[in-house]
């Protein structure tokens, strides 16, 4: 390729980020403005067939810019910040580590088991094993684009009560693991290993290369996930659409709701995504906004990933984050509810 051409494919991709940047922020500025009450669409009214066409196409109408703008910062992230400097800041067990952890885990775009590769890396790059844990349980409980889609979807109040719970759950699980005998074996296997010097092709690359990447990791990223949100949005429409409200407002509120949503919520394998669009429709359908935070809250410890998971942290540390987030998922729910007088 010339180098005018590279240039211009350069222009156009920041072009490109600054419009749906800019799209963005006038779709939140014309919400301040002027709100317009949000009307719920009868999906039962269209033919069984036009069901989902119609549900997805209503979801991008009113995610879609969103969801552009979160798959391009998660490319944003992964290319201009090394991971060097990530894996810097997570090294060791001390206080300062877990809060890095915390703050790092909402850069990764995964789901619980995608995530897997990414605190593996970490651990064989010498992080400490309850950071590592820690780190595996908040990237999927409030990664960047989970975080922004369930607030311009659901609600900030909803992102913020998960975000806290979350992190406070995942550090607490971390902590308590690394004081385990099975903690010191396990990093005992590790203290050997040393990453290979990879990234560093990342910190020469130049602008245009790093724009030319930027745009490779978002559609990989794209092509991972949007397969998995196009299949959850198709299942999810025909509950919008035929789903008794009845039933939902029945056993999806209250101290019952929020019991159910936590046990559901955990074994429930949902891929990024996906979650926050059937909370939604379940919301819609009656369901209280306790037993929706305590739903979401589950997402760490989904039975899918703790198979691979008891590789690393083996059975005894699968069962303590289990636990310890379970009980979080039930205790956010109660607080939730309590405060919005639901309970």
């Amino acid at each position: 390729m010339t180098e005018l051409k590279i240039k211009i494919r350069t222009i156009a991709g920041i072009t490109f980020f600054v419009v749906i940047l800019g799209w963005l922020v006038w779709g939140k500025i014309q919400l301040v403005i002027s709100t317009v009450p949000e009307k719920g669409v009868d999906y039962s009214q269209f033919q069984w067939y036009l069901v989902p066409i119609m549900y997805i196409y209503d979801y991008f109408l009113h995610a879609g810019v969103s969801l552009t703008f979160a798959f391009l910062m998660s490319g944003v992230i992964q290319v201009f910040i090394s991971q060097e400097t990530i894996i810097k800041y997570l090294g060791g067990g001390r206080n300062r580590n877990y809060i890095f952890a915390i703050l790092l885990a909402p850069v990764f775009i995964t789901c619980s088991c995608s995530v897997i590769p990414v605190y593996a890396g970490l651990l064989m790059a010498g992080a400490g094993i309850g950071v590592a844990m820690t780190f595996l349980l908040m990237a999927p409980a409030a990664n960047f684009l989970t975080l922004w889609i369930t607030g311009d979807y659901i609600g900030w109040d909803l992102v913020l009560l998960r975000f806290v719970f979350s992190a406070i759950a995942a550090i607490i699980c971390g902590m308590l693991f690394s004081k385990t005998k099975v903690a010191r074996e396990i990093e005992k296997q590790y203290e050997n290993v040393r990453i290979g010097k990879a990234e560093q092709l990342t910190q020469e690359q130049d602008i245009h290369e790093k724009v030319y990447y930027w745009y490779q990791y978002t559609w990989q990223m794209v092509k991972i996930i949007l397969p998995y949100l196009l299949i959850g949005l198709a299942i999810v429409s025909f509950l919008a659409a035929y789903l008794p409200d009845e039933l939902i407002s029945i056993y999806l509120t209250g101290y019952i709701g929020i019991l159910i949503g936590a046990t559901v919520g955990g074994p429930l394998y949902t891929p990024t995504l996906v979650e926050i669009i059937l909370t939604k429709e379940l919301l819609n359908k009656g369901m209280s906004r306790s037993t929706a935070l305590s739903f979401m809250m589950g997402q760490p410890y989904d039975v899918v990933s703790m198979f691979p998971n008891s590789k690393f942290f083996r059975w005894k540390g699968v069962a303590l984050y289990t636990a310890i987030f379970f009980l979080f998922s039930v205790l956010s729910g109660i607080f939730y509810g309590l405060y919005l007088g639901e309970l």
